[in-house]
């Protein structure tokens, strides 16, 4: 059964939730702004939606779209029901969103000296078998490297820049 799908917005009878889940999933260091987020989701180049089963919340998903590619910044599921399935139910209803083209995604790189790796090395199982393939592109941050999954398993890396450069902050407001 397919899941419905609401955007963000703050009429949301979720909204809190939503924003609690973001608070939660994702640490600081890789958390963007909140309100640069429903900002950027105004425009044709972002989705951030909620997901339901029945009426149920079960995550959302913030998606980037470049130039015939889909970066899916943030996925989470409502961890009051995670292992139920819902992160692939999730994926299948952004692959049927967007049948045409790779979707792509960032996931914490595996490092055996990370407090997190067997999480880190899970999350990589989870998209590998999810149809994700690990790519040359990496960024580097200060506290972690990430490395690019794809749908495809060939990308162009530089798509994913363009969709990083209209987003960033604060230079993505001069980009449309």
């Amino acid at each position: 059964m397919d899941l419905d799908i609401q955007p963000v917005r703050l009429s949301l009878k979720e909204y809190k939730q939503v924003k609690q889940l973001y608070m939660r999933a994702f640490p600081k260091y890789e958390r963007e702004p909140w309100t640069w987020l429903l900002i950027k989701s105004k425009y044709q180049r972002a989705d951030f939606m909620v997901f339901y089963d029945q009426e149920q919340f079960v995550g959302f998903a913030y998606v980037i779209h470049s130039h015939g590619m889909h970066y899916i910044l943030y996925l989470a599921v409502n961890d009051q029901i995670r292992s139920q399935g819902y992160g692939t139910r999730i994926i299948n209803e952004l692959r049927r969103l967007y049948p045409e083209d790779s979707l792509a995604l960032d996931v914490e790189q595996p490092n055996p000296q990370a407090a997190n790796n067997q999480q880190r090395l899970r999350r990589l199982k989870f998209y590998r078998r999810n149809g994700f393939f690990p790519t040359p592109k990496l960024f580097k941050e200060e506290k972690v490297t990430f490395q690019v999954l794809a749908t495809n398993k060939k990308i162009n890396q530089r798509k994913i820049d363009k969709a990083f450069e209209w987003f960033s902050w604060p230079l993505g407001w001069l980009i449309q």
